[in-house]
């Protein structure tokens, strides 16, 4: 029950609009509501909101199912079942910063990482957490 609170306590945080830059793509991401209001999102929507952005900005190169592109020059990797990427930590330095083929995507705000984050996290397989704006502020 103190896990339940404790979350649905950082989704209220997180459903705070954080910039006007998120104002602007709220289309895009799905995850925002108006300026000044804060509802609480269960794990599902934050999910949901997570999925919308990796299907705008990801699925590409990781594919719609997380198979990713283990050869040739886009070689993104493998979502499914890859354990090394679980990490809110790699998730984040990785969308901030980029790597080898994939482009920085720092222009997102921390709550859109952290939803896709999260989405990343629960998704392919997987259930973890979710990840907090504060968690991928830390590594901004």
């Amino acid at each position: 029950m103190a896990r339940r609170n404790i979350i649905l306590a950082l989704v209220i945080i997180m459903a705070a609009p954080t910039s006007a830059k998120e104002s602007e793509i709220r289309g895009i991401d799905g995850i925002g509501q108006d300026p000044g209001t804060a509802i609480a999102f269960s794990l599902t929507e934050f999910v949901a909101g997570g999925e919308r952005i990796y299907r705008y900005r990801c699925v590409k190169c990781h594919g719609k199912n997380g198979e990713g592109q283990p050869h040739g020059h886009d070689d993104a990797p493998r979502l499914r079942g890859n354990a090394a990427l679980l990490s809110v930590s790699r998730i984040a330095v990785q969308v901030l910063r980029g790597g080898a083929y994939m482009p920085p995507f720092n222009s997102l705000s921390n709550r859109e990482i952290a939803a896709v984050a999260t989405y990343i996290r629960n998704s392919f397989g997987k259930n973890h957490t979710i990840v907090t704006e504060a968690e991928v502020e830390a590594y901004r």
